[in-house]
């Protein structure tokens, strides 16, 4: 039985890379931070690359997230493939984990307590799980080529 232990992370344990929608050519790139800059979730320095049409910019805002797809009538987006997969492990997991905070007891501040509930609902988890595989095998950065 897939099982699902919530781990804490919160969004923007996910925004070192975002996987973006290249201006230019319309293909996959992105946009990476430098995290030990992350204050608040804003970040001070943001590269864009795109490796289809080498496209480069400093200090970039306002790209068109990549991994965006309608599934259900609702907006499933994530920031790049980490972000996905986790979405994708609570998902398909039958048995959901979570337990106390040592400190802040429980607690709402987390990813998993914040996903919509259209996501955690048992009848949705075929069509979110076919909708992520659809949105992996978009990515292709161009690295490679």
């Amino acid at each position: 039985m897939p099982r699902f232990k919530d781990p804490r992370l919160h969004l923007y344990d996910f925004a070192d890379i975002f996987l973006v929608q290249c201006p230019s050519c319309s293909k996959c790139a992105t946009v990476t931070t430098n995290s030990e800059e992350k204050v608040f979730n804003l970040f001070k320095k943001k590269t864009f690359v795109c490796y289809h049409c080498g496209r480069i910019e400093e200090g970039s805002n306002n790209h068109e997230l990549w991994l965006v797809a309608n599934c259900k009538g609702n907006t499933l987006w994530a920031y790049n493939l980490r972000h996905l997969e986790f979405i994708e492990n609570y998902v398909q997991a039958k048995l959901r984990e979570s337990n106390k905070h040592e400190k802040l007891g429980w607690y709402n501040q987390g990813l998993v307590s914040r996903l919509p509930k259209w996501i955690k609902e048992k009848n949705n988890r075929e069509v979110i799980l076919k909708t992520i595989n659809k949105l992996k095998g978009s990515v292709d950065i161009g690295k490679n080529k």
